[in-house]
């Protein structure tokens, strides 16, 4: 009898869009791929040789999945490929592990529904935005409880293939670990007002449609000022790409890789651009042109022999 397999495929996101940290998320048309085979113990076990990290990563979610869906789990193979880069604020971990949570449900009979699947995720990545983007693809707006933070809901919208989004990794990574210790306690009321207006205006503006107007109206006070000692030339990237005809841009999730929004016409100008900044300060980097991926997560089944 064939062992039973399932292919995952998870899209990139970028997360927090400037002012909304921990609450807004595009999914992106950039993809990770998982593939679980189910064995007949129940052991985990890669394909090919992995990192320890990346073990302790799946066991991790095979463990949390056993628990949320009060079952007993089967052992399984896996591969993980892709072109989503690591440590890059494209929402890689999320990525894999949601891959993982929704292969597992598949395998067994989906026993959780999508917003579980999502409180799941959020528990394991500590990214609400990425994990709603992953899962229901769109623009996503995450709510959060107001004392534990713990996921509670989303909202999402699809936005249009007109809107582009040129995204610049550098060649060095940002770990989101790192990046939380870079912020502060307290926050001056002004720079909270200041980001709440940004932030309203920005989700506005892209329910609506009327993309030009989000032109030097997303700002945020909260985090970017802070992680941008963390991401050298990513504040500058971001003003080229600007410059160059992009409406607006922002950090992706905690970095280190840039995004600007812009128009067709204007994405290869808004790349160039913006790999030209770290090009001449010696960096390497790779621009991506990517547009929203409306329908999220997709699993497909296959057949062993």
């Amino acid at each position: 009898m064939s062992a039973r397999s399932i292919i995952i495929q998870a899209p990139a996101s970028t997360s927090n869009c400037g002012p909304g940290f921990d609450t807004l998320s595009i999914a992106l048309s950039l993809y990770n791929f998982v593939r679980l085979t189910e064995r007949s113990d129940r052991k985990i076990c890669p394909t090919e040789p992995t990192s320890e990290g990346t073990q302790a990563m799946i066991e991790e979610a095979s463990c949390f999945f056993e628990a949320a869906a009060g079952i007993e789990v089967t052992g399984f193979d896996y591969s993980i490929w892709g072109e989503v880069p690591e440590a890059r604020g494209l929402g890689s971990s999320s990525t894999i592990r949601a891959a993982i949570v929704a292969g597992l449900n598949r395998l067994h009979g989906e026993p959780l529904d999508i917003e579980a699947m999502i409180r799941l995720t959020t528990r394991l990545d500590n990214a609400p935005d990425n994990a709603c983007a992953v899962f229901a693809g769109g623009f996503c707006i995450a709510r959060t409880e107001p004392k534990t933070f713990a996921y509670r809901e989303h909202v999402r919208f699809s936005l249009p293939d007109s809107l582009v989004f040129v995204a610049v990794s550098p060649d060095y990574q940002v770990l989101t670990e790192h990046s939380r210790r870079v912020l502060p306690d307290t926050i001056p009321f002004n720079d909270v007002v200041r980001s709440a207006n940004s932030l309203a205006f920005l989700v506005g503006v892209l329910v609506s449609g009327d993309f030009a107007r989000l032109d030097g109206a997303v700002n945020d006070y909260i985090h970017q000022p802070y992680r941008e000692r963390l991401n050298p030339f990513g504040h500058e990237s971001i003003e080229a790409g600007c410059h160059a005809g992009a409406y607006t841009g922002w950090l992706s999730g905690s970095g280190s890789t840039v995004i600007c929004v812009t128009s067709p016409g204007q994405a290869h100008a808004v790349a160039t651009a913006m790999e030209a900044v770290y090009a001449n300060n010696g960096k390497k980097s790779r621009a991506y042109r990517l547009i929203t991926d409306n329908c999220g997560l997709s699993v497909n089944e296959a057949r062993e022999g």
